[in-house]
């Protein structure tokens, strides 16, 4: 009976030193439902970043250039006469106008002039370049007959050429100015081509208020 307790004995405190210890809770790891249901869940899309804003580049199709102003007579001749105020009665001339531009109260034009007078033995020609300005509100494009009021300077070069009578001989005789000129009138267009305008002109300076008058055609 002794050996077998002693037995028992010996059994028993072997298996407390050698035998399993408590059985630890055993740690979960399978997933928690959250962590499934998050591990599940589609990220979200990537926003694309925003394009830069272009810079405003004028489209082929847009109008980018203005009106311009250009009128029907951009360049015409005139060819005229008239009674002059001095020793001469009548001179004729042949001018070439050309138009420069509109400003926002002028317009502006340009013109090269040849005038011719004789009487007796005394014969004068000369030169001259005009350059003009008339009031843009003083007439419109439409009318039938427009106003012709301008002014400007202009450079002259004027010849005499003197026949004396029984010496055989003949003279000549030139001189260069500077004057300003005013012309008042009207003008008239008979045709696209074709028109007629009267007009009057006072020079400064000039010891004669109103230097001449004339009448001539122009062609377009």
């Amino acid at each position: 009976m002794p050996r077998a307790m002693i037995a028992v004995s010996l059994l028993a405190a072997g298996w407390l030193a050698f035998g399993p210890g408590p059985r630890a809770a055993a740690q979960d790891t399978s997933p928690s439902p959250h962590a499934a249901a998050r591990d599940t869940i589609p990220p979200p899309p990537a926003v694309p970043p925003l394009p830069e804003p272009a810079t405003s580049t004028p489209s082929r199709d847009r109008v980018t250039s203005t009106l311009r102003y250009v009128p029907e007579d951009r360049d015409r001749f005139e060819f005229g006469a008239g009674p002059v105020k001095g020793f001469f009665d009548i001179l004729g001339s042949v001018a070439y106008r050309r138009w420069m531009g509109q400003g926002p109260v002028f317009e502006q034009s340009v013109m090269l002039e040849l005038t011719g007078s004789a009487k007796d033995q005394l014969t004068e020609g000369a030169v001259g370049v005009y350059l003009f300005m008339r009031p843009s509100f003083t007439y419109r494009d439409s009318w039938k007959i427009r106003p012709l009021i301008e002014f400007g300077p202009a450079a002259h070069i004027v010849v005499q050429v003197a026949s004396l009578e029984g010496l055989s001989r003949t003279l000549y005789k030139s001189q260069v100015y500077v004057k300003t000129h005013g012309y008042a009138g009207f003008e008239t267009s008979i045709s696209s081509r074709v028109g007629f305008l009267f007009r009057g002109r006072v020079s400064i300076p000039s010891h004669r208020p109103f230097d001449y008058a004339q009448a001539a055609i122009f062609l377009r």
